[in-house]
């Protein structure tokens, strides 16, 4: 398991088809974090369905991008949709296996992170 940071970005087309791509990675970061399958599969599936959702969301067709950061106490993704605001109902978002979610507009793009929290690694000191 690994205790540095690790930081993937990913550039897309708004394509619900291409939100496997983005559960892909969740998955390998969920893997590589040492969590229990039925907690992986979780989160996977929250991503894809947070995605899903965002993309229906974007309208200005202009590429999406997704970012993933492992960091030593957990697993962050931000999904960034140019040229959009933050939903009106972002306090009522939540998804099954995502400890925290976070809805903002930062410059000209609205921003989703999705926090799953995870357990310090045993060789982490």
């Amino acid at each position: 398991m690994t205790t540095n940071p690790v930081h993937v970005r990913l550039r897309m087309d708004p394509d619900e088809r291409l939100a496997a791509a983005v559960g892909g990675v969740a998955r390998f970061f969920a893997d590589n974090a040492g969590l229990a399958n039925e907690l992986i599969l979780e989160l996977q599936s929250s991503v894809l369905s947070a995605c899903r959702r965002c993309f229906g969301l974007h309208h200005s067709g202009t590429p999406c991008d997704v970012a993933f950061h492992r960091l030593p106490d957990r697993i962050e993704m931000e999904l960034f949709l140019p040229a959009e605001e933050a939903p009106a109902d972002k306090g009522h978002l939540a998804w099954p296996g995502v400890d925290e979610v976070h809805c903002e507009t930062r410059g000209a793009s609205a921003v989703l992170r999705l926090t799953k929290f995870v357990p310090p690694s045993p060789d982490a000191d």
